[in-house]
């Protein structure tokens, strides 16, 4: 969890481009456990680059580093210039990893990798290269010299054809938010943020972000702003924590490895201000949708965007350094409405680091989503078969605090919630709420545990350590503005978290829900979810699929 306070520089990204994409209503299918649909992506003018189509042998893969024996290189030697979406076109019975390499047109001693993975299977593997995100390594005009291919099954030889590559002027639509709405509720998301959900609001029931007669700062729908504000804040109200890139509704995945499995990232560990030493006092491999420590955002690989439907497929950033780290995994996401009013969300993470020893590690708490919901929404609520849990001081999760270990235990200021699912939960899910009990709620079937926290959580306007907290770099305000409670370090973390080890080329699959209403409502639209099997994550109980859990 990142509840520290970071230091993260301003950053600027220009470019406006518009590609406009429609689709229908995605639906769900009937069965134990409904698919999502499946959109393919758009199609593009490519202009040829390239052709070989032969076929090669690829060696069974033993565990190595990176561009050791067993790889097949293309001398490609394109001039693309500024054309920075590729399509290679293959066939592959075997996952591949492999290296995009090219040089700056202008200065060709400045150069750029850019690792890759293929499923099995694959017809196509379509990319952005690295030219758009905050830390991109290639935006220059480019040559691309050659590609690099190496099968990863370690049970079998590899039959493979690379038959051509390429390229088109496709540009990412640089908006600040890709938004979806079933017209009740608005999804954002960013590609500044790894199209991580950086936005969340509820619409057409007078939801105010205001300051009461106290002097607090409030959340509520149904709300007459001539008679219960003092100050609004703001109509549209964003019901996420967007702080810094720690925060959002986003995965954030870890693995304990060391230089002895292979992981060798690109910093100085005696130079204490380049990095953040968290979690046990040193770095961790820590692959993350939004971006890391430094302000560096993420590579978005591939995305389609539709009305009421978003896929993004990006390559996640190591969150700890300021060095600018991208991590080899790719985490895909997918976002719709379903008929009942719930935001869905699918993920997949596979990690193509080539780390060796890994199934001697030990296993990790896996942040599903980290979420992190506006301050006002104070009480956290929870449906536990000791009773319900409504309470509004829970405290950081910081590794002082101690976890709240039952119902009728006090919460003090020095206790968070850790709840095991199948020893503690009921009904699979909790939620941030208000007095009222209007808020966000989080659904995830077969989590292990439940961990919430809060915090600072001063919601007084008028405190004058509440008031300096809620200022910071990404956001300017002055000395008398109220500050919105998405751009405050105060925060509500929720995280259904799994226990499990990251092995590479193995991918990590499973989906959750989001609600915005009361918590009547949410238990209804849970309920259905859960009762009608509509999303279940059954395969998280099967020790033979996905991590492994001892």
């Amino acid at each position: 969890m990142k509840n520290i306070f970071k230091r993260i520089s301003c950053f600027i990204l220009a470019g406006i481009f518009t590609v406009l994409c429609f689709g229908c209503k995605p639906k769900k299918d009937d069965g134990d456990e409904a698919q999502t649909p499946n959109y393919t992506l758009d199609s593009y003018e490519f202009s040829t680059v390239f052709t070989d189509g032969k076929q090669k042998t690829l060696q069974k893969y033993a565990e190595t580093t990176e561009h050791k024996d067993g790889c097949v290189s293309y001398d490609v030697f394109a001039n693309v210039q500024d054309k920075s979406y590729l399509k290679l076109d293959i066939e592959t019975d075997v996952n591949l990893v492999g290296y995009i390499n090219y040089y700056n047109v202008d200065k060709p001693a400045e150069t750029n990798s850019e690792k890759f993975f293929i499923k099995a299977g694959s017809k196509e593997f379509t990319t952005f290269l690295d030219s758009f995100r905050v830390g991109a390594k290639g935006a220059f005009k480019k040559v691309i010299s050659t590609i690099t291919f190496q099968s990863v099954d370690d049970t079998k030889e590899g039959n493979f054809k690379f038959k051509s590559l390429g390229v088109s002027d496709r540009k990412i639509v640089t908006k600040e938010d890709w938004r979806i709405s079933n017209g009740d509720t608005v999804l954002g998301t960013s590609p500044f943020y790894g199209g991580c959900i950086t936005y969340l609001e509820k619409l057409g029931q007078d939801v105010y972000e205001y300051m009461d007669f106290d002097g607090n700062i409030t959340i509520d729908r149904y709300v007459d702003p001539d008679y219960d504000a003092m100050k609004v804040v703001s109509d549209s109200v964003n019901l996420i924590n967007i702080y810094d890139l720690g925060r959002e509704v986003q995965p954030s995945y870890y693995s304990d490895v060391t230089e002895l499995n292979g992981y060798k990232p690109d910093y100085d560990p005696e130079d204490t201000d380049s990095y953040y030493e968290g979690l046990g006092g040193r770095v961790m491999y820590n692959p993350i949708q939004c971006g890391d420590f430094g302000g560096h955002t993420p590579q978005i690989i591939d995305y389609v965007w539709k009305e009421d439907y978003l896929y993004i497929i990006m390559k996640a950033q190591e969150w700890f350094f300021y060095t600018n780290i991208q991590s080899n995994g790719y985490i895909e996401v997918t976002y719709y409405f379903d008929d009942g009013g719930a935001l869905m969300v699918d993920n997949v993470y596979t990690d193509f680091s080539c780390f060796v020893g890994e199934h001697g590690l030990r296993v990790m708490g896996q942040e599903t989503p980290a979420t992190y919901f506006s301050y006002p929404l104070n009480y956290f609520y929870c449906e536990t078969k000791q009773g319900v849990i409504f309470d509004p001081n829970l405290s950081e999760q910081n590794g002082i605090n101690q976890p709240k270990s039952s119902l009728k235990g006090t919460v003090t200021s020095a206790e968070y919630f850790y709840g095991i699912n199948e020893k503690y939960m009921i009904n699979d899910w909790c939620a941030f709420v208000n007095e009222n009990k209007f808020g966000v709620g989080i659904f995830m079937p077969n989590a292990d545990t439940y961990i919430a926290s809060r915090g600072r959580k001063s919601n007084n306007y008028y405190s004058e350590e509440a008031n300096r907290m809620y200022h910071k770099g990404f956001f300017t305000f002055t000395d008398d503005q109220i500050i919105p409670s998405y751009a405050s370090i105060n925060y509500n973390y929720i995280n259904p978290q799994v226990i499990r080890k990251m092995v590479d080329f193995i991918p990590l699959e499973y989906s959750y829900a989001l609600f915005v209403g009361d918590t009547d409502e949410m238990g209804a639209v849970f309920g259905r979810l859960k009762d009608d099997k509509i999303l279940t994550n059954e395969h998280l109980l099967d020790e033979t699929k996905g991590w492994p859990k001892q």
